[in-house]
């Protein structure tokens, strides 16, 4: 006999005591015939098939319904059909429920643990239920533990009264479910063990059936009716517009309550079981060991998803197919902000208020409004913020993407193309921050980035490579902490982040660890979009937000406000809060993708040029790279740049770079100033360190490494190309800087500096003492000089490339600029040097320091009157006074003092007193001739000069060509082949070659060339005549004498003394008869 004959025979024999439904006097006889007339002979057949009929919307007569009732009471009542189901159901009720005195109870509640049992029960339990579950008053305690609900909730009336339609009763069970919360504990059981055991059949639901019987016939005809699935299809079309109104309602209510008990969902409750027991998280009775109530099947999947993390290999791993209905079952829950009450409730303001447009039918969208709300705006409620928090964490679509429909369907495309790997421990979601800092994302796709961004700054569990690298880390160093996210496990625990936070830069045993502290800065990085994603900031910055930073601009940049504050003197921060910004600072500095702004701004210069530094382990040069390029730099790219450079120059510690190569360095010779103080900006450290090199001597315990110098060069080269990283000059030359060299006029900032040089006597006393610092700076380092390497680029790549340290370049560049190739700008340049090296012995560091002892011993007095302040242009005085004596200064300083003089016979215009002297006489006497030929000029019209201080300086011009044959071109050229001829071995610098000349001629009148002959006959003329006009004057007197011995050795003596005493008598004479000349010159006035 087959099952279904055995069933209906047995049902057959209690239905000979039972109310006949099927006979004719029946009151269901006409409901039968009507609709159900294949079935008037099986009593059982008919009472089915008339409730299907009901359930269909052909209503049933009232004493037809009565009739049904009858017959379900009796049938549960009959001895029977009770001791024929402890038959056929032996087995199964001696292994569920031994010795029970009810086994319709016991089969129903185990009824999906048995249904695939190979023998009989499991068809008869089908068949029951199927009646039972049409009728609530048959539903064991349903009566007693929930009457007061319904009338309190006001969900219907409850009475014995079997006329009451099955549609009426599935209402009443619905609404109850509906107001969950609000029903007593007793009733609420009764509700979730009927839930549990209509888990598998939607049949068994009526009020789920009833709506959606149509929906279920239209859209899930593929699905079995007992395994679970309809229930799965109807929910996958929750938000599809085709899904009735109705089943959509019922859909929800069931939703919810598999939420409350996980037994209600077939196939969760089938895929997870074991799993539950085996990681923990019931016991093997069926107690689940987190909180009842509120999200408890939620916890539950929480558990299993942290056990499917942990380490496979000390633990039974979590089964796939349990994995799947995980994903399954959050997947609904963050569609949907019903099937989260305490959500609805705490943020329905902020729904109410901001979500208003979005539709609730359209999945995760308010969820997904809100998180957009918290991230972009931070615009929640404080107790919505915080339950939305908690909400995140729980069900974690950091872990999964593909739980968030909104996310799915805007970056879906770009986890497809850039993210290839396999999902899981949030890799999706990183991979999409980092893409972010690449390329250009669609607005959609990035406001979903930030919103998650915002949520992962503020919960350690959420980002789960970051928990796998830095748990340890958070047990030792974030102990209350850490053990506060244990006693709250679901709740978030940004704390753990924000104290790891605060050691990132800590040395010692604080310091974290080497796998901790690249995955939290990693962690971290992008928060620089929006302040909002940087809870520690916006904990300790609350006031200084509100007071410095507030406004309605979208674009509006936080934190480059507090950096601006934190910089500002007039304006800076709290204590906590420039804590939190200085590192903050420092963390960009070392990784420059921190910084979104710039990031974003600068993305197509980075990946057409510095694609090595950013995919680099460390990313640390990446800012360097941007400046390099900071010619092709533009718009907001140019000023985020700006912006960071000028950050980084409250505090070295903000450029890595230089702290690898010059923190040893500071901590030794520049951790405090004079007066005690700690050292932080990084002009400060910049300049001591300067200083001590300067000072530093051989012998001395620590000198700066050469490391720390080529670094220290880098930043003083940046600080000479961009004024604005200067800060002491723009605010000592803040005036002119708006005026005589204005910033806003010169886009090469190089220029303006350029400009200050040239202004020099019109800056303000405290512009032209940094001006002054800088250019000294330049001229013990050319390579320091940015215009000069701009200008001379193509000259120095020409000539100068084995100037490897610079220190050589502007004497390589004064050596070759009158070649092919030197450029006029640059040929411009090097003489502007070249004039400055001449006019001030301080910018001639060759001279200075061969000259030290000379200067002191010789220009003592020049010196002093230095010091008190009390001489105008005393370092050209300097370099006068050693040309004066210049027969008395050491061999080493002559050296130098013979190459300023040379120079000088080039270009008459690096000789600054004769350019002030004789400018009048030059364009006199003097106005064709090329700049090296107007010395020549002048000494040869000595006679024609008209000023008494122009006279003086070409006396001196005579002298110093008397002294060194070679400045005196004309001579030199005449004479050339008899000096290598008859005065090889003489010094020219000494006078030598002059002295062995006129030997020569004296011994021999032919022994000389003609032309070289009357040359030099010529200067002693000119010597005679030069002599005569010193004697005009008390400081020419000492180059009379020397002039006078050379005139007495030479053959033309006899003439040219004569001539010589001729003109002293008349000077005398006019000397009585007129008075002097002229008047000594003030002693404070040394040309």
């Amino acid at each position: 006999m087959s099952t279904r004959m055995f069933i209906i025979a047995v049902l057959l024999v209690v239905s000979q005591v039972a109310a006949k439904i099927t006979d004719p006097e029946s009151p269901c006889s006409v409901d039968i015939g009507e609709k159900c007339p294949s079935f008037s002979k099986n009593e059982v057949s008919a009472v089915l098939c008339l409730q299907r009929e009901s359930n269909s919307g052909n209503a049933l007569s009232g004493e037809c319904q009565n009739e049904i009732w009858k017959f379900k009471n009796n049938l549960v009542k009959e001895k029977k059909f009770v001791d024929q189901a402890r038959k056929l159901c032996a087995t199964q009720l001696s292994s569920k429920c031994p010795g029970t005195e009810d086994p319709f109870q016991c089969l129903i509640e185990h009824r999906i643990e048995i249904m695939y049992d190979k023998d009989s029960c499991p068809r008869f339990v089908k068949q029951f239920a199927e009646l039972v579950f049409s009728d609530y008053h048959l539903i064991k305690g349903f009566l007693d533990s929930c009457s007061d609900d319904v009338t309190k909730l006001q969900c219907g009336v409850i009475s014995n009264d079997a006329t009451e339609s099955e549609s009426t009763q599935s209402k009443v069970v619905s609404c109850l479910e509906s107001k969950f919360e609000d029903v007593s504990e007793k009733c609420k059981s009764v509700l979730e063990k009927k839930e549990e055991e209509s888990a598998d059949s939607f049949k068994l639901d009526k009020a789920l059936y009833l709506a959606c019987r149509a929906d279920r016939d239209f859209l899930c005809t593929d699905s079995p009716d007992d395994t679970g699935s309809v229930y799965r299809c109807l929910g996958n079309y929750k938000f599809d517009k085709r899904l009735s109104t109705d089943c959509r309602k019922e859909i929800v209510r069931r939703q919810l309550m598999v939420l409350r008990d996980y037994k209600i969902d077939y196939n969760l409750m089938s895929s997870c079981g074991i799993d539950l027991v085996t990681q923990h998280c019931i016991d093997d009775q069926g107690a689940d060991k987190l909180s009842q109530g509120f999200m408890r099947t939620v916890l539950l999947l929480q558990c299993l998803t942290e056990a499917g993390e942990g380490d496979v290999t000390r633990r039974v791993p979590v089964s796939q197919k349990c994995l799947k209905q995980v994903h399954q079952v959050k997947k609904i829950i963050m569609g949907d902000i019903q099937l989260t009450p305490i959500l609805g409730v705490t943020c329905h303001y902020d729904v109410e208020h901001h979500c208003a447009d979005v539709s609730p039918n359209q999945e995760g969208g308010i969820i997904n409004c809100l998180m957009q709300l918290a991230a972009t705006k931070g615009a929640l409620q404080q107790q919505c913020s915080d339950t939305l928090a908690e909400f995140i964490e729980v069900v974690d679509p950091v872990h999964d993407y593909r739980l968030n429909y909104a996310l799915m369907e805007n970056c879906g495309d770009y986890v497809s193309d850039k993210c290839h790997m396999e999902q899981g421990e949030g890799e999706v979601m990183n991979c999409l921050i980092q893409l972010e800092l690449n390329m250009e994302l669609r607005t959609e796709c990035h406001l979903q980035i930030l919103s998650y961004k915002y949520f992962m700054s503020r919960s350690f569990k959420l980002d789960k490579l970051l928990v796998k690298a830095c748990k340890e880390d958070a047990k030792k160093l974030c102990k209350t902490e850490f053990e506060a996210t244990l006693k709250a496990h679901h709740k978030p625990h940004g704390g753990v982040i924000s104290c790891l936070y605060h050691h990132i830069f800590m040395e010692g045993e604080n310091r974290l660890s080497q796998q901790c502290a690249p995955e939290l800065k990693r962690a971290i990085i992008g928060q620089g979009e929006s302040v909002n994603l940087s809870p520690n900031i916006v904990s300790a910055c609350t006031e200084e937000l509100v007071n410095y930073c507030s406004g309605n601009d979208a674009n509006k940049d936080d934190y480059g406000c507090l950096q601006a504050h934190m910089i500002d003197p007039n304006a800076g921060l709290g204590e906590q809060c420039a804590k939190e910004i200085m590192t903050y600072s420092q963390l960009v500095a070392e990784d420059v993708r921190n910084d979104y702004k710039l990031m974003k701004a600068c993305r197509n210069v980075i990946n057409n040029n510095c694609k090595s530094e950013l995919s680099s382990p460390t990313h640390g040069n990446l800012l360097g790279c941007l400046v390099d390029h900071k010619g092709i730099l533009k718009g907001s790219c140019e000023k985020q740049v700006k912006a960071l450079q000028l950050v980084s120059l409250h505090n070295f510690k903000f450029n890595p770079k230089f702290v690898k190569e010059c923190n040893a360095a500071v901590q030794e010779l520049c951790k405090r100033d004079a007066n005690g103080n700690p050292i932080s900006k990084k002009q400060d450290v910049m300049y001591c360190l300067r200083d001590k090199m300067m000072k530093t001597k051989p012998g001395d315990q620590y000198t700066v490494p050469q490391s720390c110098k080529l670094q220290l060069k880098q930043e003083f080269l940046k600080q000479m190309s961009d004024l604005s990283l200067d800060p002491q000059l723009m605010k000592g030359c803040m005036n002119e800087l708006k005026t005589t060299c204005s910033l806003d006029q010169m886009e090469d900032q190089s220029e303006v500096m350029e400009c200050l040089r040239s202004n020099e006597l019109t800056l303000s006393s405290t512009c032209r003492s940094i001006v002054f610092d800088r250019e000294l700076q330049q001229a013990e380092d050319p390579g320091l000089d940015a215009n000069l390497l701009t200008r001379c680029g193509n000259a120095i790549n020409l000539y100068c490339s084995n100037s490897v340290d610079q220190k050589g370049l502007l004497t390589c560049l004064e050596s070759n600029i009158h070649k092919q190739g030197v450029t006029g700008e640059c040929r411009k340049t090097v003489k502007s040097r070249m004039k400055k090296e001449h006019s001030n012995y301080q910018l001639n560091p060759a001279l200075a320091q061969a000259c030290e002892d000379d200067i002191k011993s010789l220009c003592g007095n020049i010196l002093s009157q230095l010091a008190r302040g009390s001489i105008s242009g005393g370092e050209a005085a300097v370099i006068s006074c050693l040309k004066d004596n210049l027969s008395k200064v050491s061999v080493l300083c002559e050296d130098q003092i013979t190459i300023l003089l040379e120079q000088e016979v080039e270009d008459y215009q690096l000789d600054p007193l004769l350019v002030k002297r004789c400018t009048g006489d030059i364009g006199a006497l003097c106005p064709d001739k090329r700049e090296d030929e107007v010395e020549g000029c002048l000494r040869d019209h000595i006679s024609d000069i008209k000023s008494v201080d122009c006279t003086k300086q070409v006396i001196r011009l005579v002298s110093e060509a008397h002294g060194d044959v070679h400045l005196d071109p004309l001579l030199m050229r005449a004479c050339q082949e008899d000096i290598s001829y008859v005065c090889p071995r003489s010094d020219h610098s000494k006078g030598q070659i002059i002295e062995c000349l006129q030997a020569t001629a004296k011994r021999d009148k032919n022994a000389l060339s003609h032309t070289c002959s009357s040359m030099l006959k010529a200067r002693l003329t000119m010597w005679s005549e030069a002599f005569k006009r010193a004697k005009q004057y008390d400081s020419a007197l000492e180059m009379a004498d020397d002039l006078y011995r050379s005139i007495e050795s030479s053959n033309y003596k006899h003439e040219l003394l004569a001539y010589f005493f001729l003109s002293l008598i008349i000077i005398v004479i006019l000397s009585f008869c007129g008075g002097r000349w002229s008047k000594p010159k003030p002693a404070s006035k040394l040309y």
